[in-house]
């Protein structure tokens, strides 16, 4: 999706589609019929064969699992080209983040977490951010409506494996001040997001913002900060069950793809922001685009990608190091781009806790 957007969005860039399954990146490439897109096989643990690939263009694009970005970022720094991802899960943001001197020291651009979640989230706290003096607590949370899914369906909306190191590994959250560890699968929570997601569970997990946005926010007084994504009960139990009997990752990799009916469905991403008594919320809405096979997360993760990187490419951002999205992406920019999208950000202010 994020290929489609760019070759739809940005008609005068080539784009290379790079994958491990280099028939199928050509196959993808092949697809489009213009001499703008081609497709080659490459090994993201491979940096010095990466970058010898990467040579020539303006951006890459990290779209792999987030234990290969430290290999892909590598292989920025020896092509000399600027550099995107979706997120490191906490654990590896935070060593993305020690790379700062090596990407500043050789002039190039790293953003890394910048899809939805991490990503447009980021974005939206900067921007409520702005509206207040202090800043007390950053709440974000996902809801979202599947109305093709069917009660005995174990479908994976996103990469197995993220989904389940969400469900499995402790999230962590900042409170007081401090990066503080809880239980996986705990603060389940009843959200409301109005028509037509209505109320959700949603659970505490995992996630890149809560490793960034305190680091960006702690001066101006942020005491706490997590993040909650809705999952189906009755599919967290499944997940579990099956781990506990056996299960490994490839396992669940192996199940057959979801139905293949078009995408109906729809995400609301929620943003709070509170300080000094006053609350600012951002809810970005996102709806499946069925003319391109498009899930409403595909949407809202692979847009903003593709918009920053066009920024990166067009020298909009230029600020060698490795930045989060809230300390670099223009938040009005990548708001209007959303939007030209059909993505629906709306903000509300309120007076009280």
């Amino acid at each position: 999706m994020i290929v489609r957007d760019l070759f739809e969005s940005s008609p005068k860039h080539a784009i290379l589609i790079a994958d491990a399954d280099g028939e199928l990146a050509l196959r993808l490439a092949n697809s489009y019929c213009s001499s703008r897109v081609s497709g080659a096989i490459a090994d993201a643990r491979d940096s010095s064969h990466l970058a010898a690939l990467l040579r020539g263009y303006s951006v890459v694009i990290n779209c792999t699992r987030h234990q290969f970005n430290l290999d892909v970022m590598k292989a920025a720094l020896l092509s000399r080209v600027a550099y995107l991802d979706l997120g490191g899960l906490f654990v590896w943001t935070r060593r993305q983040l020690r790379l700062r001197r090596h990407f500043k020291d050789a002039g190039i651009t790293a953003v890394i977490g910048m899809g939805c979640a991490p990503g447009l989230t980021n974005v939206m706290a900067a921007a409520a951010a702005t509206r207040l003096e202090r800043i007390d607590s950053i709440r974000i949370r996902i809801g979202g409506m599947d109305l093709n899914a069917g009660k005995s369906d174990l479908a994976f909306p996103y990469a197995a494996q993220t989904i389940i190191e969400e469900l499995t590994l402790p999230p962590w959250k900042w409170s007081r001040g401090r990066f503080v560890q809880a239980k996986p699968r705990s603060g389940w929570e009843r959200v409301d997001f109005g028509p037509p997601v209505g109320a959700v569970w949603v659970v505490t997990t995992r996630h890149s913002e809560i490793a960034t946005l305190p680091l960006r926010f702690k001066r101006q007084g942020l005491r706490y900060a997590d993040f909650k994504v809705g999952f189906n009960r009755d599919f967290v139990r499944e997940i579990v069950r099956r781990l506990r009997a056996g299960w490994t990752i490839r396992d669940f990799e192996a199940l057959p793809p979801a139905r293949k009916e078009a995408p109906n469905d729809y995400e609301i991403v929620r943003v709070i922001v509170r300080g000094g008594g006053r609350t600012v919320r951002f809810d970005c809405r996102a709806q499946s685009k069925p003319e391109w096979q498009a899930s409403a997360s595909d949407i809202d993760t692979a847009c903003p990608a593709s918009i920053v990187a066009q920024m990166l490419g067009a020298g909009t951002i230029n600020k060698p190091g490795v930045w989060a999205p809230e300390d670099i992406v223009p938040c009005q920019s990548l708001f209007n781009e959303c939007r030209r999208r059909k993505m629906i950000l709306r903000e509300c202010g309120m007076e009280g806790k």
